[in-house]
């Protein structure tokens, strides 16, 4: 019976080792810190099951997030829209064939023509280059979320002064796609 006294158990509220027979627990204060002794499995410690959660969780990590990258097909971004531009053909001699027009370069639309929602990636006080050959453009003036365009649309644009003093009012998809802060 002396054996069945000095034994210690676990605390069931901090872990702590207390004797079996201890009313409260010296380190938590919990009362009849041995009761719940009967529900836990023989060989239980307090918090094992945690630690090797974790362990396993951190283990298995890089092996979800590899599948993850592996499983997910790359998405590419939208390409600009491109406008054909109306040609006409001269009517040829009969006889010949047609003279073929001088292919015209495609004209790219603006993606923030018309938009009031455009969020501007440079602010004014920023110094910008050309993304080609880094050339120094100038210096952002101001932002304009609606300015009227001379082909007659609205839409955002920056007011960029060069080093000449002169300044440009520049669409902002544009300026955005061909410069960089410097």
């Amino acid at each position: 019976m002396s054996d069945e006294r000095n034994r210690l158990m676990a605390c069931r509220t901090c872990g702590n080792r207390v004797p079996s027979d201890a009313r409260r627990c010296p380190a938590c204060g919990t009362r009849e810190p041995q009761a719940d002794r009967a529900a836990r499995p023989p060989g239980w410690r307090p918090r094992r099951g945690h630690v090797i959660a974790f362990a396993l969780v951190l283990a298995l990590a890089p092996l979800g997030i590899a599948a993850i990258h592996v499983t997910t097909p790359f998405v590419a971004p939208p390409l600009p829209r491109q406008v054909d531009v109306p040609r006409t053909v001269d009517a040829a001699p009969a006889g010949e064939s047609p003279a073929t027009p001088p292919s015209a370069p495609p004209v790219i639309v603006s993606r923030s023509r018309g938009r009031t929602d455009w969020v501007f990636f440079f602010g004014p006080g920023d110094w910008l280059t050309r993304m080609a050959d880094d050339a120094l453009l100038g210096v952002v003036v101001r932002v304009e979320k609606t300015h009227a365009f001379v082909d007659g649309s609205r839409g955002p644009a920056y007011v960029v002064q060069s080093m000449e003093g002169e300044e440009r009012v520049i669409d902002a998809d544009e300026l955005e796609r061909s410069a960089r802060l410097r």
